[in-house]
Formats: C-alpha cells, structure tokens, sequence
C-alpha cells in the first residue's frame, strides 16, 4: 500500500478530526516538507535560532508526542512509562545538529530515561531501535535536503 499524500492544509485538517495523525504516521502518510514545516510551525511555534520561544515550542512538541503515543513504554526496553515528562521524549537526530527537523514528530522515540541517554551519549549499535531509526533518519534526510 502507497502512502497517502497530503498536499494541502484541508487535507491534513480533514484527516486529523477524522483521528488519523498525519504528522506521526510516516507509513500512511506522505505531507510535502514545506506543508510539514508549515504545520509543525503552527502546531509547535516558529524553531529558527533567534525566532520565537524555542523553550515553549519544545514542550509543546513533547506534549504532543506524549500525548499521541498510543503505547507509553520505552521503545527499547518495553518498561511502562507511568507519566509525562520531557525525559521521555528522545530525538532521533539531535535538536543541536538538525534544528530544523526539532519539531518533526517523525524524529522521537519514546524511552525510559536510561535509554534515552544511551540513544544520546552511549553505544547505539547494540540498540534494538537502531534498525528502525535509520529508516528514519534516511526518510529524514532525504525530507529535509
């Protein structure tokens, strides 16, 4: 099955209050990267270094991501995940090196705060989620070029 492609912001409005999360569902969706940027800019707020409240937008994305996980257990290890918190919300490319994919809810995974710090500072080769991130990070780059 192909992707649906979404083209415009009445398409993606139609599909949301339908319940379908076009942003998240890479698999079902396709949205034209300037339509994503569009969206995640006005879902989460404007990400440009020097724009916008940055601080703000972030917990508005981790809110979002928290929120539309349908299962709350870390990606690697399975463990329940009992509440919010931004620790929880892991990039898969660094906010740092790759500011304008910060917002892309495409770019997070859900974990515990161990593996979350072993995504960002330890040995992501032994990882199960490695497999699945490089898809990802190829879908990504290839979005974001």
């Amino acid at each position: 099955m192909y992707p649906i492609k979404i083209n415009t912001t009445s398409d993606y409005n139609t599909l949301s209050e339908m319940g379908f999360l076009p942003l998240m569902d890479w698999r079902r969706f396709q949205i034209d990267i300037q339509l994503r940027i569009t969206l995640q800019s006005r879902l989460f707020g404007r990400v440009e270094i020097g724009h916008g409240n940055i601080p703000q937008a972030n917990q508005r994305f981790y809110k979002y991501c928290w929120d539309n996980s349908l299962v709350k257990v870390c990606q690697e290890c399975q463990k329940h995940l009992t509440q919010y918190g931004a620790i929880h919300i892991s990039h898969i490319q660094t906010r740092g090196g790759h500011s304008e994919r910060a917002h892309d809810p495409r770019n997070f995974n859900l974990l515990c705060a161990t593996h979350h710090e072993q995504w960002e500072n330890g040995d992501q080769s032994v990882m199960k989620i490695r497999k699945e991130n490089g898809r990802i990070i190829k879908l990504l780059n290839q979005d974001y070029k």
